[in-house]
């Protein structure tokens, strides 16, 4: 195994079968890259700025994930108007322009007092690979480049911008016990 440097867990090499839930104790985090992720990958730009595409689903298990303690971390390499706008609507934490999502990712776990194991990341290009590395539940969206798949436990069924993200969400929600909450207050279950 690697070796760690500078105080950080050394990175994880994933061999075997890939587990498809997230394993052990409850997660407490989720990071996500922004573009290629929680957006279809797709960026406009027009006199005004940049414009973005999002999932409204996407959106709303966000809220439910925040509501329920389960903190959503957006961090993305590119600043952006259109990307800041969406995030304020939502009312979720977020770091633009970050080198190093590595970083970023050790600030806010100290900030949570939570550990590598609590958290998960859904990714598609090399800049998510080191955070990927590192975190409990790994997670790919379909068009992610390979390296970013060898990493994942898990890819997800849906796109991009096209509930990949709802569906992780999903998911956590499920392992921690939550999800039942959620179907309570729209009386569906």
């Amino acid at each position: 195994m690697p070796e760690a440097s500078e105080g950080r867990p050394a990175p994880r090499r994933r061999t075997g079968r890939r587990r498809s839930r997230p394993a052990g104790e409850s997660l407490r985090i989720i990071f996500l890259d922004l573009d290629g992720t929680l957006t279809d990958g797709v960026i406009t730009f027009d006199v005004r700025g940049d414009q973005r595409h999002f999932s409204i689903r996407d959106g709303l298990a966000l809220q439910w994930a925040r509501d329920l303690g389960v903190l959503p971390f957006v961090i993305s390499g590119r600043d952006s108007k259109a990307a800041e706008l969406r995030m304020r609507d939502l009312g979720l934490e977020h770091h633009f322009g970050a080198q190093d999502k590595v970083s970023v990712a050790e600030e806010v776990m100290r900030r949570e007092g939570a550990t590598w194991a609590q958290c998960v990341m859904v990714g598609d290009d090399l800049p998510d690979v080191p955070l990927l590395r590192r975190v409990g539940w790994p997670v790919a969206v379909p068009d992610a480049v390979p390296q970013v798949k060898a990493v994942a436990r898990m890819v997800t069924r849906a796109r991009a911008g096209h509930g990949a993200v709802r569906e992780v969400v999903e998911r956590v929600l499920r392992h921690n016990g939550l999800w039942e909450r959620v179907l309570e207050r729209y009386e569906a279950r």
